[in-house]
């Protein structure tokens, strides 16, 4: 039963398996400590949420009107959803995908110029620097925390995985920046600018 659902479902079962959240908190959450390595969309997430309640995976609370006299939904994960979530976790990781634009870009960029990639890498290079003091962080709070909650050795072991993606990214970066560089100096690059 677990390989005919779309990924975003295990987000959401694995996410509220932790705890009671509303669509919007989902988001927040995979926007924040997921995003290294998955992302989702609201336009993924709502309609899924939408379909997991119509199977009975996960259950609607309404929560009391909050200021603004909205309603706010949150979502609980039922037993059944609890099950289906552990046929996931039991089944045969599938093929990663990987795809980083900038790779693509790097990789026909003889169309282009050294500068204009050169901009990119070192954009590439600060969003991943921010990123990494970001996990920093997560990682000292979950280390003074780590018997909050079961699942925070899991997470400090991803973590790892990420900052040492991280740690590897900022090597590229640097070596491509000074070939990059290099080449800007070399003058005959930016003919197609």
């Amino acid at each position: 039963m677990a390989a005919n659902k779309n990924k975003t479902s295990y987000v959401i079962l694995g996410l509220l398996n932790e705890e009671n959240l509303s669509g919007y908190e989902i988001k927040k959450i995979v926007d924040l400590r997921l995003s290294f390595f998955w992302n989702e969309s609201f336009g993924q997430i709502y309609p899924e949420i939408k379909r997991l309640a119509s199977e009975g995976l996960i259950a609607v609370l309404e929560e009391p009107k909050n200021g603004s006299g909205k309603q706010s939904k949150k979502y609980e994960i039922t037993e059944q959803g609890k099950a289906e979530l552990q046929e996931w976790l039991k089944a045969p990781v599938e093929k990663e995908l990987i795809r980083f634009e900038i790779l693509l870009k790097l990789y026909f960029s003889n169309a282009s110029s050294s500068r204009i990639m050169l901009e990119h890498i070192k954009q590439f290079q600060l969003n991943h620097q921010r990123q990494q003091l970001l996990f920093d962080q997560f990682e000292a709070q979950l280390k003074q925390d780590i018997d909050v909650h079961s699942n925070h050795r899991q997470i400090l072991m991803v973590l790892s995985f990420g900052q040492k993606l991280w740690k590897s990214y900022a090597e590229w970066c640097e070596e491509s920046i000074k070939l990059l560089e290099n080449a800007v100096a070399g003058q005959g690059d930016d003919v197609h600018e």
